[in-house]
């Protein structure tokens, strides 16, 4: 048997049952802030004194935790079972999501911030489409491009 960090993670367990639910949120998050209630003996059965409560507040972006994950182990188990996942991967690449489990075990996720990825055409020097040109589908050719083209 394969031994992983996670095994060693006390609310792993947890976290990979709910994993799909906390993605599902994940990318409901687009249409708003999510918001998913845990039921108290899920978090006290596994440790009922947890150091500092099981309620935690962590953003990811760029596919990295904020510093307050290492303050938390409920939090820190979250980000480990996220992070072994490609959808999870995938869309905090692209964003920065922010997960809260407030006293009451209900855990809300927001999508904070979306880091628009520019796609860079590759404009060609010979033609230059005017707006005025877009609409019928005209191209307009420049100067510069007259005279390469004669060479």
């Amino acid at each position: 048997m394969e031994y992983h960090a996670l095994d060693s993670l006390k609310y792993s367990y947890l976290w990979n049952k709910y994993r799909p639910v906390v993605l599902k949120l994940m990318v409901d998050a687009t249409n708003g802030p999510q918001q998913y209630q845990f039921l108290k003996h899920e978090f006290h059965d596994i440790n009922p004194k947890e150091k500092g409560g099981h309620s935690f507040a962590i953003e990811i972006s760029n596919g990295r935790p904020s510093k307050e994950v290492k303050a938390s182990a409920v939090a820190k188990s979250l980000f480990a079972v996220l992070d072994r996942s490609t959808k999870a991967s995938e869309l905090t690449e692209s964003a920065t999501y922010g997960f809260v489990l407030d006293k009451q075990y209900m855990l809300h996720i927001n999508l904070e911030k979306v880091e628009e990825v520019e796609e860079v055409e590759d404009a060609s020097p010979e033609a230059v489409v005017t707006p005025d040109a877009e609409e019928s589908s005209e191209v307009e050719v420049t100067p510069e491009a007259k005279e390469s083209s004669k060479d």
